[in-house]
């Protein structure tokens, strides 16, 4: 066997092996090491839907034991596996934990008919009572932004709980019992802050005093009221953004010692490991890792098949003969497009392609869709411009990477239609993979969000809608500018050139972004506020902002991806279709689907 094909099957088997073992260092990590029972479980919702939750059963919850119980709640575009690093924590204290997806989110359906303020946080509460194990009368629930308007909902319709803890999100009314608020001091979205530029206030705000059932004043960490009659209540300031809730120390920290004074026993409590020693981030680290190895996997994978007499005419040579003048200005130009596009097409494409075809259900897709389409037609308006001028100068499509002949723009659709299947056949082998680990486990290929999940048939209906736009995106902004009209020039090695090209076409892709990450975080670091709202755009400094913490890094991922497959194949359309494939995967395979 060739050497390179030796290495290229010793690559694949490595990274196979590695995500086995990463999944299952995550899965010993959720059990506590055999401490705590994991288990899938469906809940029927009156509404008709099903909902699908995951059940931590630690060890002490056995036969009729009387174990406290806390229902963990999960914010808009996340699922369960979001409030992991509560749900673990919290079982491996002695609580019994349920960790449900939300209407619309993960694996749970949508209702048809009246509207649920719980988005199944309810039925999700009922279950928990109707468990053998657990002690009907001393029930928590907790919940992240979204999940926090579910947690207080949940309250208000079961008077008997015995905590709540709201993160991100409001307090809810006075009559509502032992109340810890989690407040995010770099939040995002207004409401949660009662509209003030920056949390500082929040100690005597009105509004926030009155949901506390408070009055003059209630300082951070400080617990006012008592356990006994349901009247204690607690804001504790969490020096992250809203996102970062979900996996902060001390927000861990505060929401487990909140349910533990609540619902145990101060000798029971006092048993208990301390508040503040933590597992749940070996869990994320972990399954990152094994997402990283399925994406590595990629390569050696499409090594292998183009070796192969089928698939190696997908292996063009690299086109020559053509390398961008004043890159630098080309490249600014693209990335401050994408820049100025990202807070207002996404935002409006959430909205408008859900009015405009009711079908497209998926929120954020329907405004990353929009922010595709926006930015491919405007790079089209330009490249054509300069296009007529390049081919006068006897620039070629074949020199741009998308065309197969030399002489004119043409496609051999054999060789385009091996490339498709290439590309999908290495992407099911990581799939593949995944749910195997997924259904041995219960363990997803992800980092603090959904990325790498199995579908549901629902979902796996809207991938393909939403796919083509993407791979046409890919295959002109992400390839024909990027290994085109913008084609860099080899530095020495390919090693080097493959580093080199990634770099500074992640800045060509990226830098845009970056500086709208910037103009909302850097002010509110410094103490003033959200950018957006600080100039007066807050209606755009919410959600789309916040969504660059993971699409920045995704889309470097990608865009190292595009660049390898480009110079494997000397064509845009197979890293154009991965990438393409991947990224509408993680976008509609567990995000929020509308009702």
């Amino acid at each position: 066997m060739h050497t390179k094909l030796r290495r290229s099957v010793t690559a694949l088997v490595v990274a196979i092996l590695l995500m086995f073992v990463f999944a299952f260092a995550a899965y010993m990590i959720e059990t506590d090491f055999g401490k705590i029972q994991v288990t899938m479980v469906s809940i029927p919702d009156p509404s008709g839907a099903m909902l699908t939750a995951k059940l931590y059963r630690p060890a002490s919850a056995v036969g009729q034991a009387a174990s406290p119980a806390v229902l963990c709640l999960h914010g808009f575009q996340n699922d369960k596996e979001t409030e992991g690093a509560f749900a673990i924590e919290l079982a491996r204290r002695g609580f019994v934990t349920l960790a449900l997806d939300q209407f619309g989110h993960g694996d749970s359906g949508t209702p048809s008919g009246s509207k649920d303020a719980t988005l199944g946080g309810d039925a999700g509460y009922a279950y928990l009572k109707s468990l053998s194990y657990v002690d009907a009368n001393n029930l928590g629930v907790m919940g992240h932004s979204m999940g926090a308007g579910s947690t207080i909902a949940v309250g208000q319709d079961n008077p008997d709980h015995k905590a709540l803890n709201p993160k991100c999100g409001s307090a809810g009314t006075p009559e509502l019992h032992n109340v810890l608020l989690t407040q995010a001091r770099y939040e995002e979205f207004a409401s949660f802050r009662e509209n003030q530029l920056n949390p500082a206030s929040l100690t005597t705000n009105p509004d926030r005093l009155r949901e506390l059932g408070l009055s003059g004043s209630a300082a951070w960490d400080t617990t006012y009221g008592n356990f006994a009659d349901g009247s204690a209540r607690r804001q504790t300031l969490i020096n992250t953004v809203h996102p970062g809730v979900t996996h902060d120390a001390k927000a861990v920290t505060e929401g487990v010692q909140w349910m533990e004074e609540a619902l145990m026993s101060a000798a029971t409590a006092a048993a208990q490991l301390p508040a503040d020693q933590h597992i749940y981030w070996w869990k994320e680290i972990f399954t990152l890792l094994a997402m990283l190895c399925a994406i590595f996997a990629l390569l050696p994978a499409t090594e292998l098949l183009l070796a192969t007499p089928f698939f190696a005419p997908v292996a063009q040579p690299l086109p020559g003969g053509y390398v961008a003048q004043g890159w630098w200005k080309k490249a600014t130009i693209n990335a401050l497009i994408a820049g100025v596009t990202w807070p207002f097409l996404p935002a409006i494409g959430a909205g408008l392609l859900s009015l405009l075809i009711p079908s497209l259900k998926l929120i954020i897709g329907n405004g990353v869709m929009l922010w595709y389409i926006g930015n491919m037609l405007i790079f089209l308006v330009i490249f054509a411009f300069w296009y007529r001028k390049a081919h006068r100068q006897g620039v070629t499509a074949y020199q741009l990477g998308v065309s197969f002949s030399e002489k004119k723009m043409a496609i051999d659709w054999v060789i385009f239609g091996k490339t498709l299947l290439l590309g999908v056949l290495v992407v099911a082998l990581v799939y593949a993979v995944e749910g195997i680990c997924q259904a041995l486990w219960g363990v997803e290929f992800r980092f603090l969000w959904p990325f790498m999940r199995q579908f549901t048939l629902p979902r796996f209906g809207y991938f393909w809608v939403y796919l083509l736009p993407a791979f046409l995106f890919f295959c002109l902004n992400g390839g024909l500018f990027l290994f085109g009209q913008a084609r860099l020039p080899d530095f020495g090695s390919e090693r080097r050139t493959q580093i080199v090209w990634w770099l500074r076409n992640s800045f060509a892709a990226l830098f845009g972004l970056v500086l709208i990450w910037a103009l909302q975080y850097l002010p509110y670091f410094a103490g003033v506020g959200p950018g957006f709202d600080v100039i007066g755009l807050g209606a755009f400094g919410h959600m789309i902002p916040l969504l660059l913490f993971v699409y920045i890094p995704t889309f470097m991922l990608m865009i190292y991806l595009l660049t390898w497959f480009f110079r494997r194949t000397g064509r845009v359309y197979l890293g154009a279709w991965i990438v393409s494939i991947l990224v509408i995967w993680f976008l509609t395979a567990g995000t929020a689907i509308s009702g």
